[in-house]
């Protein structure tokens, strides 16, 4: 099996951000948080499971597509990962100092 570099790089980028939503998203419900502790035991592994999922199958999804620009893609992958990394930081030093 061949791995498709646009796929792969569409669905890491994708991932980082689901999961720096998720991670948003579950400290900002509480309810939301204890619905994915109840389908996995804690909300982190929930989240694990989603974004494995996700992941998957947004591979397989964007693999029917032609191949593009990797370099390009690359970079995308890395701008995803910085502005979720910096939006989770963000939230935590605005959640720190405004409770």
């Amino acid at each position: 099996m061949k791995i498709h570099e646009k796929a792969l790089t569409i669905s890491t980028s994708s991932t980082i951000v689901l999961i720096a939503v998720l991670t948003i998203w579950s400290e900002l419900s509480t309810p939301f948080k204890i619905w994915l502790t109840g389908i996995a035991g804690h909300h982190w592994v929930t989240k694990g499971v989603f974004s494995l999922v996700f992941f998957v199958i947004t591979y397989f999804v964007f693999s029917k597509f032609s191949e593009d620009n990797v370099k390009k893609e690359t970079s995308c992958v890395v701008v995803s990962a910085i502005l979720s990394g910096l939006a989770i930081f963000l939230f935590y030093i605005w959640h720190f100092f405004s409770g």
